[in-house]
């Protein structure tokens, strides 16, 4: 221990950069101690709570948020009547100008429309390609990390909403007990939904230390993530807090580096960022896409923003904050779907900034193309909320001298929607154009003189060269090598998203605050069954190969101890891996109270599989008790003493026509097992 001291203290003084750093940050960390002594009094957080636990009356129904309503703020309520007057009165141009300027009204609305388009195009120019070859984030070396080992470091609590996580539970558990901070200034809460008896009880089954906590969110309206958060907070005991998703594996020395970026940072900072990625990847086209823009968002688009010190809209997660200073502006909106966008922007509203530092959260790609127009739809609806919600007063922006936040309101926050709506409108003018060209030539030319047209050609071209050539920047900065030949079809993500952007207009009003929920674990799932299905396709083929030398009719195959017909275990095997990987749904699958992961399942059905043996009927039968591939008991040791019902229900599924709506498992009447 003597010699590691020396050690380090000969390091220290051995670079006179690190150890002023050192210096530094421990001279930081002390003052900051005593600034959170202050400023998270019991005085100061009573009169927050009694604050948080008002409840207010919407529609004669009495809701309580967990945080200080904002009504001005808050996105109850989509539109205000006075910005129905406003929608009102520009639809009544639009429609005045077509019936009495015919032609020249439509060139008008079309000239502005290319006119938005450059404008945004410069914009995300100016905004990403600054960034090529500079980095704007907060630096902390990993070197100066490990030698404030013995300072004081401040409380911290982590948030982790969840509903139906049972598959992720326990990776989120790792990569929380991997984290490089003392556990004794850690508070981690589990918030979960008060109908969600798995999740708690997986996490139960956990045996977690006593610095992990379940939470029990009340039941009641909105039931929103922002809701769950705001009711966590009433329960942190952290100078700090962050969120993290149920999926998330971040950086095990992230929360360090926050709390040293604070320190880096302007003293009005109230929130840094970490920056979001995948670890997912490469697992289809669809989680290339996805990952290819997070990589372009987070490593270019966001530190831009920052340089040109404009609000940031925060990521759904890993965004640190000092909780007092939460606490002051108000917490979450519940009633916003996308409140991490609505918070970035209410604190530059206040004056305070968000930064964003050098540490990543990997989380997972959204693999599924439904699962993931859930998502995109829900991201896009809390963006349209969010732009209403700060468009109730846009004069406020001019008298506060706010104009670069304005501007970044109109192009960041509802250009961007606004382009996802348009798209298909332009594309729909492109295809008509190409596919009857000498039937529309006429009518192009009139609608699109030399000026207009220049500017749409300018849009069509170099846009979306730009557009993609940033998404492959974007992963060659992460090191996304093998990602690089996705970008050239990005195109067709952009197609998807315009699908999303029309299904978030119709819930923003029809189902304002309706959150649509997205399945994580999909990735482990399908992993786990694939590397499965790899293994004893393998083994089967092998043992075939061996035996059909020696033995001219079909062969007996052992797979451990078990005697398989080999020419019906292959299509078996390939019909249940079919099955399971197109589920809709991941649910654990009830077996007598127990519910086995999407993962234990898919290695029992397949080793169940390997297990089946030949009967007069051609029925499989399942005497024996049954076991992985490894030759184990699976892992919650279950012992199948009748018939396998999940089997028997994917044998009917296949004898039956399909429909659109899938059935759902736990439907599935249970059959008797025992331990």
């Amino acid at each position: 221990m003597q010699g590691t001291l020396t050690s380090k203290k000969l390091f220290v003084h051995d670079d006179p950069i690190i150890a002023k750093k050192v210096q530094y940050y421990t001279e930081w960390l002390a003052k900051d101690a005593e600034r959170n002594r202050i400023f998270n009094s019991a005085k100061k957080i009573n009169k927050y709570e009694l604050r948080a636990i008002q409840s207010i009356f919407v529609k004669g129904q009495e809701i309580i948020t967990f945080a200080p309503f904002q009504e001005k703020l808050s996105a109850l309520q989509t539109t205000t009547p006075k910005q129905r007057r406003v929608l009102w009165v520009i639809f009544a141009i639009y429609v005045l100008s077509l019936v009495f300027y015919g032609i020249t009204g439509l060139k008008v609305i079309l000239a502005l429309t290319n006119a938005f388009y450059i404008i945004d195009l410069l914009i995300y120019f100016l905004v990403s390609v600054r960034l090529f070859n500079q980095s704007n984030e907060e630096q902390v070396e990993d070197a100066v990390i490990h030698l404030l080992a013995h300072v004081d470091w401040p409380t911290y609590t982590i948030l982790c909403p969840l509903y139906r996580e049972v598959e992720v539970v326990s990776q989120f558990v790792k990569a929380m007990k991997a984290l490089d901070y003392p556990v004794d200034k850690l508070q981690i809460l589990f918030l979960t939904e008060a109908d969600d008896n798995l999740t708690r009880d997986a996490i139960k089954a956990l045996h977690l230390p006593s610095h992990f906590k379940i939470i029990t969110v009340p039941d009641g309206q909105p039931r929103t993530k922002p809701r769950a958060c705001n009711y966590g907070l009433l329960e942190a005991r952290g100078s700090y807090v962050v969120i993290f998703d149920a999926e998330d594996i971040p950086d095990p020395l992230q929360l360090k580096k926050a709390v040293l970026a604070f320190a880096n940072a302007d003293p009005n900072t109230a929130c840094v960022q970490a920056k979001l990625n995948f670890y997912n990847a490469e697992q289809n086209m669809l989680t290339r896409w996805f990952t290819a823009e997070y990589s372009t968002w987070f490593d270019m688009t966001l530190p831009g923003l920052q340089m040109l010190n404009v609000p940031l809209p925060l990521g759904g997660t890993s965004n640190h904050f000092r909780t007092d200073v939460l606490r002051a502006v108000g917490a979450w909106d519940p009633f916003n779907v996308t409140e991490d966008c609505d918070l970035g922007l209410r604190l530059g509203r206040l004056g305070m900034k968000t930064v964003m530092f050098d540490s990543t959260t990997l989380e997972e790609a959204n693999p599924d193309a439904k699962n993931w127009m859930r998502q995109r739809s829900r991201w896009i609806k809390g963006y349209m909320q969010t732009y209403l919600v700060y468009m109730r007063n846009p004069l406020e922006y001019f008298r506060k001298g706010q104009i670069r936040q304005f501007l970044s309101l109109q192009f960041i926050i509802g250009g961007k929607t606004a382009i996802l709506l348009i798209n298909p409108l332009m594309w729909m003018f492109l295809a008509i154009y190409i596919l009857f060209h000498s039937f529309v030539i006429r009518a192009y030319h009139t609608l699109y003189p030399m000026p207009i047209l220049y500017m749409g050609t300018l849009c069509l071209i170099f846009g979306n060269i730009l557009y993609s050539y940033t998404h492959l920047i974007g992963c060659m900065k992460r090191g996304h090598y093998k990602l690089v030949k996705s970008t050239l079809l990005v195109p067709i993500y952009w197609a998807m998203a315009s699908g999303a952007a029309y299904i978030a207009l119709y819930q923003l009003v029809f189902k304002p605050h309706y959150w649509e929920k997205t399945l994580h674990g999909l990735s482990l799932f399908t992993q786990t069954a694939t590397q499965t299905m790899k293994a004893i396709t393998q083994d089967l083929v092998a043992m075939t190969t061996a035996k059909m030398s020696a033995v001219p009719r079909p062969t007996k195959a052992v797979q451990n101890g078990t005697t398989v017909d080999e020419q019906r275990a292959i299509p078996q095997v390939s019909k249940i891996a079919d099955d399971l990987m197109d589920m809709d749904s991941v649910a654990p699958f009830p077996y007598n109270g127990i519910s086995l992961p999407a993962k234990q399942l898919a290695d029992m059905e397949t080793s169940k599989c390997i297990a089946v043996h030949s009967s007069s009927d051609n029925a499989p039968k399942f005497h024996q008790q049954v076991t992985d591939r490894k030759g184990s008991v699976p892992p919650l040791g279950v012992e199948i003493t009748e018939s396998d019902p999940l089997l028997e229900y994917m044998t009917k599924k296949r004898n039956v026509k399909k429909t659109s709506k899938k059935p759902d498992l736990s439907m599935i009447s249970k059959k008797t097992y025992k331990h």
